[in-house]
Formats: C-alpha cells, sequence, structure tokens
C-alpha cells in the first residue's frame, strides 16, 4: 500500500510541475495577433505552428519578429549590399583585365574625378560598374561633360586658348588634363563638323 501511496504522490508532484496553459498563450496557432514593422516581413503559419506547439505567448512570438526586424533584416541587408559590391568589382577587374589593373584604373579615375566632376556626381557613377566603366570613358576621352567649375565661360577665345599654352603645364610638364582643356576649348571654337 505504501508503494501505491509514494507512486501517486509522485504523479500529482510530476502533474503539478507541468505548467497550466499559460496565459496569452492563444487557443490557436492562426489566433496570434503579430504586429509587422517592416514590409518585408510578413507571417508564416508554419512559423506560427511552431510558435503555438512551443507553448509561445503572443508577446513573445511578438518578440521573435519584432527581433527579426532589429537584429536580423539589417544584417542580411548589410550582406546583400556587401554581396552586390562584390559582384560589381569582380566585372570591373574582369572589364580591365584584373584586379591590379582595375586598381590602378580606379586611383586614375579618382583623380580624374576630383578635378573634373561634383562629388556627388562622382559617388553617384562610382556605386556601379556600369556608372565606373563610364567615368573612365569620360577621363579616357577628356570629356568635361560635367565640369566641377560652374564658372567655365562658354565663350573661349583663341587668345585665351595661346594664353593657356603659354602655361608650363601646357609646354614643360605636359599636364595631360591640363592640355585636354586646351584642345576642348580648340574644339569648340573651330568644331569638325
Amino acid at each position: 500500500m505504501e508503494k501505491e501511496e509514494t507512486a501517486n504522490l509522485l504523479e500529482q508532484k510530476d502533474n503539478s510541475l507541468v505548467a497550466p496553459k499559460v496565459k496569452n498563450t492563444p487557443e490557436s496557432f492562426d489566433k496570434y495577433q503579430i504586429k509587422i514593422s517592416n514590409p518585408v516581413l510578413e507571417l508564416d503559419d508554419d512559423i506560427l505552428k511552431r510558435f503555438f506547439d512551443c507553448g509561445f505567448t503572443n508577446e513573445q512570438a511578438q518578440l521573435v519578429y519584432d527581433l527579426a526586424t532589429e537584429k536580423v533584416l539589417p544584417l542580411l541587408e548589410e550582406l546583400t549590399i556587401n554581396f552586390e559590391a562584390q559582384k560589381q568589382i569582380e566585372k570591373l577587374n574582369q572589364h580591365f583585365g584584373g584586379e591590379d589593373k582595375f586598381n590602378e584604373v580606379s586611383r586614375q579615375i579618382s583623380t580624374w574625378a576630383k578635378q573634373n566632376i561634383p562629388a556627388e556626381v562622382f559617388n553617384a557613377l562610382a556605386s556601379t560598374s556600369e556608372g565606373v566603366v563610364a567615368l573612365y570613358k569620360m577621363m579616357s576621352s577628356n570629356e568635361p561633360i560635367l565640369s566641377k567649375d560652374k564658372n567655365i565661360s562658354e565663350s573661349v577665345t583663341e587668345e585665351s586658348l595661346k594664353g593657356m599654352m603659354q602655361d608650363p603645364k601646357y609646354w614643360r610638364d605636359k599636364d595631360n588634363q591640363y592640355i585636354a582643356k586646351i584642345t576642348k576649348g580648340f574644339e569648340k571654337l573651330y568644331p569638325s563638323k
């Protein structure tokens, strides 16, 4: 008899250790009331079923979605940006014939751009491989398409260009960018068309 009583007491103790249904646990998985603050996330029945099977309260389930918005989504966004940037760099390495060649071209483009185009235009173009190739083409053809100097006069004269040719940057240093400005000036004065 004592063994039976001991077994009954142990059974009652085991049953008392099992937590009663927790407050705020919905009646079924589809009764969770989750507020989603990011349009990337959406309610997922499989996840809600797992929450329900584990006895998650509404607050606990909400916390999981909130943490996903706060911690996981920014991390995924950063990974995506890094992955896309790496793809763009790989395209440029391939276009310019390797990493070393692209690094040299990149340095040249950066130097040229600082002197010839506004920083915001450079930043926008430099964010894609196509933009970098366009910058390279502008630099290579000495196109002053997006001049930084808003005060460049449209009325270039032959005398002003000849005066520029007297500058040591033209005849002694053979500064390619300075020579390109003079060349463009003559092209404006005497178009080939």
